[in-house]
């Protein structure tokens, strides 16, 4: 890596944090190539097809339930550690990001918990909220977007809602184009997946200030 794209990375890195502490979330486009993407997307259909994914539910423990009336999406949780090849130029990033953060924002992330995310059409995830009610774990929620030449008619938008301190909210409508990752404060920030008409899929999961044992 030259000494360019490492100034570059970092002023990037700079922006994510400035805008997580002022407003609670961070885009960044491009945080993935057309041909990372493209390589991840063989990985994930390869996935699919060996039968690997599973309805996703909502809960934890033996709260845990699946409730299609809530979210109609499959996942496939992925080791970090030992990610798909394809995946690696992702993580190496992502950990990149998270050193920064944890030296600029105090964050203290120590851990990661990631999965494959298949929206089929007709697909969605009502309004909620990240966390847990006996976890506070999850520090930040972060979501890489895998969906070429999406367009606003193809629905899958992630909706934030975002609270002022007045006690009303702002409202802002994320298209998951190809590359584009958001970070948004797990704890605070609800958000939903609106319907989407074609498939939608993304890596997508939560940094986390205390280290998961399986």
């Amino acid at each position: 890596m030259t000494k360019v794209t490492l100034l570059l990375q970092e002023a990037i890195y700079e922006q994510a944090a400035l805008e997580i502490a002022e407003q609670g979330y961070s885009i960044i486009d491009g945080f993935l190539s057309a041909a990372e993407v493209d390589s991840i997307l063989q990985a994930i259909h390869a996935e699919e097809a060996n039968g690997s994914f599973s309805p996703a539910g909502i809960g934890q423990g033996a709260g845990f339930q699946r409730n299609r009336n809530i979210r109609r999406d499959y996942i496939r949780w992925v080791n970090h550690a030992e990610p798909p090849v394809s995946c690696i130029p992702y993580f190496e990033r992502l950990q990149a990001l998270i050193r920064y953060l944890n030296r600029t924002c105090y964050l203290g992330i120590r851990d990661l918990e990631m999965h494959f995310a298949v929206y089929q059409p007709g697909g969605f995830y009502k309004r909620h909220l990240d966390v847990f009610q006996h976890a506070q774990s999850r520090k930040l929620s972060a979501i890489c977007y895998l969906n070429p030449n999406w367009v606003t008619a193809d629905g899958g938008a992630l909706k934030l809602y975002l609270p002022r301190e007045d006690g009303t909210e702002n409202t802002i409508t994320v298209l998951p184009e190809a590359g584009r990752l958001i970070l948004f404060e797990s704890h605070a920030i609800e958000h939903e997946v609106e319907v989407a008409h074609r498939e939608r899929c993304s890596i997508t999961g939560w940094l986390k200030d205390e280290v998961q044992f399986f």
